[in-house]
Parts: C-alpha cells; structure tokens; sequence
C-alpha cells in the first residue's frame, strides 16, 4: 500500500501564495493605444478622442481620466478638449478585481497659427519638363509643353526609327503673340547596346538629383534636427541623401512633385513578373504619403539620367485617381514664415503651410532649388515640377489626420509593406513600367530610378503629404533568408 506524505498546512499554503499572486498579475489589466503618441497634437478648441485598448477586463472593471490629479471621466474613451495651448498629460487608471494598472499620454495643443498667405501671382507662360533627351532606337516619347488651364495642349508624338539627332518644334499662341520652342532628341542604339553587368552593390551608389518640393519636414524638424547645413549645394545635398540611406535614416521629398534620381552600379534585371526594387518609406496606419516610382536605362551610356523615363504602373494607374502628364508650380515667398502658395496646370492652387511647431526654419525652399526669377513683390522665383499626381484622399476630424493608404505601387504606402529579403518595406517590379500612351514599356533592365511625392494634400496637424525615402536597392542582389 502506497503512503501520502502530507506537507504541514503552513508550508503548503506557502508554496500556493505565490501561485495566487501570479495569477492576480496575470489578470491585471493591461493598456496600449490604438494610435503611436505622435498623433495626440490639435490645436487651441480642437477635440480628439483617446481610445485605449484594454485587455482582462470583466464585469468589475472601472475606468478613471486624469488630468493634473482631477478625475474627467469614468467611460471607456475620453473626448479631450484642447481649450488653451500646452503640453497635457492625461493619465488612465483601469481596475478590476485583480488589481489596477495606469498609464499616459501627452496630448499637446498648439496655438493656433495665423498662416501667411501671400496672393499668387497670375498664371505664366507654358513650361516643358525637358528640352533634350536621349531614347533607344525604336522607341518613341511624347514632347509636350503644360499650359495653363484653359489652353489647348501642344504636343507631339516623335517615333525614333532611325539613329539620329533630331529636332522638335512647338509653337503656340500665348497672350495674343506666337512662341516657339526647340526640343532635341538623341536616338541611340537599340535597348541593350549600353547595358551593365548585373553584379554590384544592392545599394543605389549615387544621388544624381535631390529636387525636394517645399514641405516642413525636408530640411529636418524637431524630431531629428537639421539634416542639410545651411548654404547646402546641390551636390552636398545629393551626397547627404546618400549618406541617408547608408544607414537606413529617412529623407522627405516635400510635397507634390518633389523628387529625387539615384543609380546603380550596375543594370538592373527585369524579372518576367517578380520582384526587382527594394524601397523603405515610413508609412503608419494613418498615414500613407504615396510616392510614384520612375525607372530609366542609360540610352546613350554617358553614366547620367538623360534618358527617357517610364512609371511604374501602381493600383491607381489608368483610373480617375491619377492624373498622368501633371505640372505643379511653387512661388517662394519673400516674406519668413509665410506658407508656400501653387498652382498646376488644370487652374488649381493652393498652399504647402508653414508649421512652426515642427519646423521653425525660415522657409521650406531649399537654398539649392533654383528657379526663374519672378518680376511679382511677394515671391523672389517660382519653379514647376512635372510628373503624375494622385488623388488625395486625407481627412482630418476631431483633431486626428488620416491619409489612406492606396492598393499597391507606391512608396511610403501601407499597401505595399511586406516582410522579405531587405526586411519590412515595398517591393517593386520593373515589369509594372508603362511608356507614355499606358502601354507595357517591357523593360529588360533599368539603370536610374527616381521617386516622386504624388499627392498635394495637407492636414492641420501633419502638414503638407511629402514622400519619405529610407532606402532603395535591388532586390536581386539582396541576401535571401530562411
């Protein structure tokens, strides 16, 4: 007959203490947010709702909002009012029958800034995005010149059949007189004849072009300080962006049609229909800033991205929520602190805000962005950038910012963030290239990409819709994980 030690009923309800006390922490509650504190900023008589997400509760659980030790309310979301400017901390106390557990978050309120609004001088004469270029032989490109609204497009359609330097001239009427202008075009040898190896370094090697539009967030901003010494040239700036995306660290593009053009030291592949480029933005669950991808070969094997450049067709290509061959000029303001006035060639404008609480910076031009200069007394040049522009689609409401994000095909889009070779971030396919008409440009290879902000919206509390770039690679050359 098996014997049953028995323990002494003090030691035994030792041994279960701990057990209970684990249990009870187990079942404490437990909080997080459903939005990263960065959001929590309104300005003076705003209202945003705090939703906290809280897990282990039951039929005992009471919540209690706290500002400054005065208990506001006792419901499971808290509406705070921002009555006066500041920095408050709102703390959450949840209990249960195990327990409580407390946290905070800091909601600041901005004043409310009166924005310099400069009035936009009147439309100017017609603009091109080139005056030469270089395509292989049996291509064709479309050379065009944006008007303003209200114009009649000119443009022509040039078939490179044979090699050859040629010339393109388009005339139109402006204000009553005929004006010309010259466009050259170099037709080189067929696609292929200047094509690299496709072994080097995943990492682009070289920043040709930083041409960031006006946006608070390009020349640094509270979060991560300056990011271009003052008086930067061109060069430096290109040289920066590289440096940037070295060691993974973010640049912005600025608002709608900023861009930058890097290379590879090597050609590309095209892959029949799998992944080719590797691109890191930050997008968030409340912000997607898509940026438009454009891929280029070296037609003339110079090294320089003079060439013909193709989109890379995203979800929205084709359909009423992008518009193809889109001009945007900015006018830089002569006054500090003052917003940024546009205006595009459909007749729209509009203005990319000042934000001083983000960025105190004299103004969002970049000293290395040339431009033309203006005869008008309120802006010293004005400059277009060209491109296709996205339909923006932000929101804001009860003090809270949303910019959805779209299908797929875009930098900084939550759409396309996966997990894969180069870690969490978008990958591309140079298979997506369309040439001017829509048509499957059918690509064999690239040697230049450029990435271009596409949206010209802004929200009081983010600011201006500007692309973010932390890395561009090729994915081939990516190592593969297990």
């Amino acid at each position: 007959m098996k014997r049953l030690a028995l323990l002494p009923c003090c030691l035994l309800l030792f041994l279960l203490l701990p057990s209970c006390r684990e249990q009870e922490e187990k079942n404490l509650p437990r909080i997080s947010w459903s939005e990263p504190s960065a959001r929590y900023r309104i300005h003076e008589g705003e209202q945003i709702k705090l939703i906290p997400i809280v897990q282990y509760t039951d039929e005992t659980t009471v919540y209690l909002w706290m500002v400054d030790d005065r208990v506001l309310s006792t419901a499971t979301l808290f509406n705070f009012n921002g009555e006066q400017a500041g920095e408050f901390y709102v703390k959450l106390i949840v209990s249960n029958r195990y327990g409580e557990t407390q946290d905070e978050v800091k909601v600041t309120v901005l004043a409310k800034e009166t924005q310099l609004l400069p009035e936009l001088p009147p439309p100017g004469g017609w603009k091109f995005p080139w005056t030469s270029i270089n395509i292989a032989q049996g291509r064709s490109i479309k050379v065009k010149a944006y008007m303003t609204e209200g114009q009649e497009e000119v443009s022509q359609v040039f078939h490179g059949t044979a090699q050859g330097r040629y010339t393109v001239t388009l005339t139109a009427l402006q204000q009553g007189a005929e004006v010309s202008q010259d466009f050259i075009i170099n037709v080189c040898p067929p696609e292929g004849s200047y094509r690299r190896g496709s072994a080097g370094q995943a990492l682009v090697d070289r920043v040709y072009e930083f041409m960031p539009a006006p946006g608070h967030q390009v020349n640094g901003y509270i979060i991560v300080g300056d990011a271009f010494p003052d008086g930067c040239t061109h060069q430096q700036a290109c040289d920066t962006v590289l440096a940037h995306f070295q060691r993974r660290w973010s640049i912005s593009l600025g608002a709608q049609g900023g861009y930058l053009i890097a290379g590879f030291d090597h050609s590309v592949p095209a892959s029949t229909d799998g992944y080719d480029l590797c691109i890191k933005g930050n997008p968030f669950s409340y912000q997607s800033e898509p940026g438009i991808i454009w891929v280029s070969q070296d037609d003339n094997g110079d090294g320089l991205p003079n060439d013909q450049w193709f989109e890379l067709a995203g979800s929205e290509y084709g359909t009423d929520n992008e518009t193809l061959e889109y001009a945007i000029t900015y006018y830089r303001p002569r006054q500090a602190g003052s917003a940024i006035g546009w205006r595009d060639c459909l007749g729209k404008t509009g203005y990319v805000p000042y934000m001083e609480y983000w960025n105190p910076h004299d103004s969002y031009w970049q000293p290395w962005v040339e431009g033309t200069a203006t005869t008008d007394s309120l802006h010293t040049i004005e400059r277009t950038w060209f491109g296709s522009r996205l339909r923006d689609r932000s929101t804001y409401q009860n003090g809270m910012s949303d910019m959805p994000a779209y299908d797929w095909g875009y930098v900084d889009n939550l759409g396309d963030f996966f997990e894969d070779r180069a870690g969490k971030m978008g990958y591309y396919k140079i298979s997506q290239a369309r040439t001017w008409d829509g048509q499957p440009a059918n690509l064999q290879y690239i040697d230049f990409i450029k990435i271009q902000t596409s949206q010209t919206g802004s929200t009081p509390n983010l600011g201006e819709i500007s692309t973010e770039v932390y890395y561009i690679s090729d994915y081939h050359l990516e190592p593969e994980t297990d």
